[in-house]
């Protein structure tokens, strides 16, 4: 047998470095795929954060964001205080590559100190296309340990993907912004324009394009029309007449910055052999060309395109005019006013609708909760559910089971508006029919789970928490599927929460749930919540909390449960200094005497 060369054996180090370098780039791969998969800046952030943390095993990450020039904001961070979120430091100097705290000494600058007194180790800039979006800022290891040159090496690159990922998140939301501006600027124009009388005889826009294509074949003598609309970022054949339309041929990929390319705001009109053979026109012109159509006008509101008239020549041969196409632009920018308020009130129809709805679900939810809550000799409950501007999938129940026992629910549906509260309505009828069984409570919650299951979409679910109380024996049995755990105060100030269970509702079937039993004492309060508590956030972005919960309750343990139900709405809503809920807020208060 013929022996190998050294040079044809790779070593193992070196085996173990490829290996190691591939699933780097695996790692990048899906973390890229994610980062990309929405333009939520939150989520990215939080993937951003969140991915490196957990592959590296770092202890803390921050994000900042560069707000204007030399200033830069705390965005996110993890495992490091909800205080610093919104923080804004002034630096002499951008960092423009990866710096290593520990050999900075800089202490005229304030975030340098900041950041080497909270333990941040390692800045990675965040820039795409030349343009600086911000830090990211990580921790040592939970080892102790510092990060290698080539964990500092993966951050880069992570930081060149999350860079991309932030700039089309912010170029998106700046674009939102934008739009908004915008079609308020078009609600206030097309009032000042007066509109002929048979573009105000309808909102249909069908009949609107067809009464502009009429006219302009009537006036013009031409017997090739096609209008076309921007629709989703698109062109859209909205009509044609004397042209013979291929169903393949009615979308047309133009960009916004293609249509602005090929009508400055100085050109009314163009003629279709004017237009570029390069790849992104080439197929454009072949399509006019074959459909018969010599000249292009563009439909503008508000110096924005919003549709192209393309007409052939004229029946008899003689030339258009430019006063002629001068007409045309000036019919078509009236006509596409027309076509935008009939899209208007479409969108108003459609949000009228979805207000309607939005009303039943609300009704649906109201009915569905109990209007008072059983009352005992040493035990009292209270509950309040207070409804967001988004009719979501809160829900909470007190049903009395005898022989000085009661049961205690709360729920988070997913989802808003009427399959929510549907959704709502299948547990509510779920759980009453089967609390009066004389089962174990985690039995009752499995076959809760099943019906649900059975019942609704995979991508439906609930946080669930059922827990029954006997007031005789001064015992709490409880099983949590999913849900903010409960909080329950001992009457020393002591407090533990209830977190035994088992998975969200819905999921999966024929799950088992374990449930725990938890003694209680004169003075003992049960606080039982959803995330519109602990998440309503107040001007800086910053959460209620599950902490400033605690600490509200713990202050006003001598309060009766209906005080303390007042007390921690009370300040939720001081906290949040905001009239709009994001989310409900549901709480349901027990207290043993």
């Amino acid at each position: 047998m013929q022996s190998l060369n050294k040079s044809d054996v790779i070593e193992q180090k070196d085996f173990d470095q490829l290996k190691i370098r591939y699933l780097e780039l695996m790692s990048l791969f899906e973390i890229n795929k994610i980062l990309n998969s929405t333009l939520d800046l939150r989520s990215i952030l939080d993937n951003v954060l969140l991915t490196p943390m957990g592959r590296l095993m770092i202890s803390k990450g921050m994000v900042f964001l560069h707000k204007s020039p030399n200033r830069l904001q705390v965005e996110n961070l993890k495992g490091m205080s909800l205080k610093f979120l919104g923080l804004n430091f002034t630096i002499e100097t951008l960092p423009n590559s990866p710096v290593l705290l520990s050999t900075i000494d800089a202490p005229h600058e304030r975030l340098f100190a900041f950041l080497q007194e909270n333990g941040i180790e390692v800045l990675i800039p965040l820039i795409a296309n030349d343009r600086y979006l911000g830090i990211l800022a990580f921790g040592k290891k939970f080892s102790g340990t510092g990060l290698s040159e080539d964990e500092i090496e993966f951050l880069v690159s992570l930081s060149h993907l999350a860079a991309i990922a932030v700039d089309k998140s912010l170029m998106f939301e700046e674009l939102r912004q934008a739009n908004k501006r915008l079609d308020k600027k078009i609600q206030e124009l097309n009032t000042l324009f007066e509109i002929s009388r048979e573009l105000n005889a309808t909102l249909d826009i069908e009949k609107l394009t067809n009464i502009l294509t009429f006219a302009i074949m009537g006036e013009m003598l031409v017997n090739k029309c096609v209008i076309l609309l921007v629709d989703d970022g698109n062109l859209q054949v909205a009509v044609g007449k004397g042209v013979k339309i291929q169903p393949f041929q009615r979308r047309l990929i133009l960009t916004k910055s293609d249509l602005t390319g090929l009508f400055p705001s100085s050109l009314s009109s163009l003629l279709v052999e004017e237009l570029p053979n390069s790849s992104r026109f080439g197929r454009l012109k072949r399509q006019f060309e074959e459909w018969g159509i010599d000249y292009l006008i563009p439909m503008r509101a508000q110096d924005e395109i919003k549709g192209i008239i393309g007409i052939g020549k004229k029946i008899a041969g003689a030339p258009i005019s430019d006063s002629e196409l001068e007409f045309l632009s000036t019919i078509g920018n009236d006509a596409v006013i027309a076509i935008e308020n009939a899209r208007l009130v479409k969108e108003m129809l459609e949000k009228q609708r979805l207000e309607e709805e939005l009303k039943i679900a609300c009704q649906i939810q109201q009915r569905l909760l109990p209007e008072k809550c059983p009352q005992f000799d040493n035990f009292s409950i209270a509950g309040t559910n207070l409804p967001s501007y988004q009719v979501g999938g809160d829900y909470y129940d007190c049903i009395a089971l005898g022989n000085d026992r009661v049961g205690l629910a709360i729920a988070d549906v997913s989802g808003k508006g009427t399959p929510a509260a549907l959704l709502m309505a299948n547990l509510q009828a779920s759980l009453r029919a089967l609390a009066l069984d004389k089962e174990q409570v985690n039995q009752i919650v499995a076959r809760i789970n099943n019906l649900i299951h059975r019942n609704t979409a995979e991508d439906k679910f609930i946080t669930f928490f059922y827990g029954v109380v006997d007031t005789k024996e001064k015992t709490l049995v409880y099983v949590n599927a999913g849900h903010n755990p409960p909080i329950l105060f001992h009457h020393d100030g002591s407090f533990q929460q209830l977190e035994k269970g088992g998975l969200l509702l819905g999921m999966l079937p024929n799950v088992p749930y374990e449930q725990e039993e938890v003694k209680l004492q004169a003075g003992d309060v049960l606080i039982l919540y959803t995330d519109g508590v602990t998440e309503a956030l107040n001007e800086q972005d910053e959460e209620y909390g599950v902490t400033r919960l605690i600490e509200e309750v713990g202050r006003n343990l001598s309060l009766s449960s209906e005080q303390l139900v007042s007390k921690i709405v009370e300040s939720v809503k001081t906290f949040a200094q905001s009239p709009l809920q994001s989310d409900d807020i549901t709480i349901l208060v027990g207290k043993m005497s």
